[in-house]
């Protein structure tokens, strides 16, 4: 067996050599037969005319006979045993005889040491004639490899981290793995493939074999598809990284936005399917906004990927009368995946993981999130610093301006929708930005400036703060935009300043980290570095009175006032929120409920607003007949309220002013996007 498996192997790598191709159909296991390989021989021999053309010569210059110009590798999903997946790398041609070979210690968009090379497992170096080559771990991340100029492939098993006792909780499930044998796989290369020190650069192209039925989602440019193989090209491995894959039985969606056409992908593990066109629906209408945003779009497609767990006989049983509570807690501990709802964005794509509770909870999320995610396409995208455009998987420094990154990003994700009519400017101020700033207190503003907690977020004690990106950031988003809108009286918006910056720089080329103050400053006034000085590289607490006022929005830190009563709780009845949405759920009625609530009732919070405050954030006069719109066994009920006033305590209050000024009237045009 071993004199022919090496023949077959000899033959295809001298006509790889010949060709400066290696074409990804090819998958060398010691547990193959001949037969496999003759077909393998064959079906290369066909897909010398599909492959790419010749790769110019890389700067490593390949040396010997089966020296190869890129990364090769090769998995096939039909081989799964005991949960792990067997991953063959064709290496490029080495030069050295000891080389190291890395798997990311984290990646860009996550904040944490992850440790991927803890998921790999009995890894085999060898020469051409199948030889095991000496190698050793020396860390968590890395392997050395001795006499490398006659290696020529590595074979590896790989768990995956989404039930791993060691990662499942320390590796966010949207930049984790998964392996469902025949339903679903999940690809964050960080977890899968590795790359040699200081070829990061090299092409790569990945071949997987699909099980039957299933295809594989992702940003990624995609060579070829042959019956049941496809294979992918990365320019490198940066972009290999930025570019998650998903395998599993096809539910998909698209549209346009632009000039960009978007791709909705996913994967529901329950029972039923039509996900893709269900969030097609919840999430056209914000992602459209953004084409009202800017004229054009930086990526030619997008794709939402989306990996969605049945959550409803989970949420059934939390809610049940007839459940004890110890069965309740063992549930939620046996279940805790159902909680990993999030998102992590891409170049031109970003990967969920949703929880399907049985309501609309997860939509009203994805709707929010995923407009977030998308607007990544700008910053970190076509703006950023070195230390994400060339970021280093081994000894990764972490920029000082998530202010920018996340922040920035934020921002612009709620503005659009304000700008395009989706939202209120009442719900922006009073409800959105309202919040973010009551949990951006909870953080220490005056202590910790932002630049340094993000460029030491790694430590503990600045890790803990992350979550202000999203709050603080998007603040400093807001009272920065209104800055501009004042130093250049109306003629220029952050928007303006964002979009000139990204055309200067781009995805290929990065911004200084120490610098970047200076290019905005630049483009705006002088006296804009000394705010950028003060609020974001310095302890100075933001002015948001001071900032809000100059657009026509009152802000109040702390007081009493006259305010709706909570149509739940100032009545005795009780509420359970569902997951992470804005719905609650009336659990228990009060014997005083004037409204006719019924257990089960869905309300939905945020369009309470809307009937209980007018446009400008006063609530509406006492004795006012409003109506309560619910959801009772999936049917809309309306529910008539006479409104209750009650004196409570505030904090963070913001309205919209009565009266402004002429210069108030308007910035707020401006800020709103009504340039004059």
């Amino acid at each position: 067996m071993k004199k022919n498996y090496l023949k077959y192997q000899r033959i295809i790598l001298n006509m790889g050599n010949l060709n400066n191709i290696f074409c990804n159909s090819l998958f060398f296991s010691p547990k193959i037969g001949e037969r496999d390989l003759r077909i393998n021989t064959i079906l290369f021999l066909f897909f010398i005319t599909a492959c790419s053309p010749t790769i110019p010569t890389l700067e490593y210059n390949p040396k010997g006979d089966y020296g190869l110009e890129k990364y090769i590798y090769s998995v096939d999903l039909n081989e799964v045993e005991n949960d792990r997946v067997y991953v063959h790398l064709h290496c490029p041609g080495l030069n050295q005889d000891t080389v190291i070979f890395h798997f990311p210690k984290t990646i860009p968009g996550t904040y944490k040491e992850l440790d991927y090379g803890e998921m790999i497992q009995s890894i085999e170096p060898k020469d051409h004639e199948g030889n095991l080559l000496p190698y050793e771990k020396i860390g968590k991340n890395i392997f050395q490899i001795t006499q490398a100029r006659d290696l020529t492939m590595i074979h590896y098993w790989i768990d995956d981290t989404w039930d791993h006792p060691k990662t499942m909780r320390r590796i966010w499930a949207m930049g984790g793995t998964n392996i469902e044998e025949g339903k679903n796989f999940v690809i964050n290369a960080s977890g899968w493939f590795g790359f040699f020190d200081s070829l990061e650069l090299v092409p790569i192209q990945v071949s997987l074999v699909q099980p039957e039925g299933m295809r594989s989602f992702s940003a990624l440019p995609m060579e070829t598809e042959f019956e049941n193989t496809v294979v992918f090209n990365a320019r490198d491995y940066h972009h290999l990284i930025d570019c998650p894959i998903m395998i599993s039985e096809p539910d998909t969606a698209t549209f346009m936005v632009a000039n960009t056409k978007v791709f909705i992908e996913t994967y529901y593990n329950g029972e039923g399917s039509g996900y893709a066109n269900l969030i097609k629906k919840e999430i056209q209408p914000s992602m459209e906004a953004v084409a009202t945003f800017t004229d054009s779009l930086p990526v030619d497609e997008y794709h939402f990927i989306m990996y969605i767990r049945d959550g409803r006989d989970f949420m059934e049983t939390l809610q049940s009368k007839d459940v004890g509570l110890y069965k309740k807690v063992k549930t939620v501990i046996k279940n805790i995946s159902m909680f990993s709802m999030g998102a992590l964005e891409h170049g031109n794509s970003s990967f969920y993981t949703l929880t399907d509770f049985g309501d609309s909870s997860y939509t009203s999320m994805i709707k929010r999130v995923a407009l977030h995610e998308f607007m990544h396409i700008f910053t970190p995208l076509n703006l950023h610093s070195e230390y994400i455009g060339e970021f280093d998987y081994v000894d990764p420094r972490m920029s000082k301006h998530l202010w920018l990154y996340e922040g920035i990003t934020e921002y612009f994700a709620n503005l659009i929708q304000v700008q395009s009519g989706l939202m209120t400017p009442l719900e922006f101020f009073a409800g959105q930005m309202g919040g973010k700033i009551r949990r951006a207190s909870k953080y220490p503003e005056t202590k910790i400036p932002f630049t340094e907690m993000s460029e030491r977020v790694f430590e503990k004690k600045y890790g803990r703060h992350y979550g202000q990106v999203y709050q603080r950031g998007a603040i400093i988003g807001l009272l920065l935009d209104i800055e501009i809108i004042r130093l250049t009286d109306g003629e220029k918006t952050l928007k303006d300043i964002i979009l000139a910056l990204s055309s200067k720089f781009g995805l290929y080329t990065s911004f200084d980290e120490e610098t970047i103050f200076d290019e905005f400053t630049a483009l705006v006034h002088p006296d804009l570095r000394k705010w950028f000085a003060d609020h974001v590289e310095g302890t100075v607490p933001l002015d948001v009175e001071g900032g809000l006022t100059e657009i026509g929005i009152e802000y109040s830190l702390k007081g009493k006032h006259s305010a709706p009563k909570r149509i739940l709780n100032d009545y005795g009845s009780k509420e359970f929120r569902i997951s992470f949405g804005k719905y609650r759920k009336v659990k228990k009625v009060g014997k005083k409920d004037p409204i006719g609530f019924k257990i089960g009732d869905q309300i939905d919070t945020d369009k309470l607003r809307e009937k209980f405050y007018d446009d400008h954030g006063f609530p509406v006069a006492e004795g006012t007949e409003v109506i309560i719109t619910i959801k009772r066994d999936g049917k809309i009920i309306e529910l008539p309220y006479s409104m209750e006033l009650k004196e409570r305590k505030y904090k963070h209050r913001l309205r919209i002013m009565k009266g402004q000024s002429e210069t108030q009237t308007k910035y707020n045009s401006i800020w709103l996007g009504n340039k004059k």
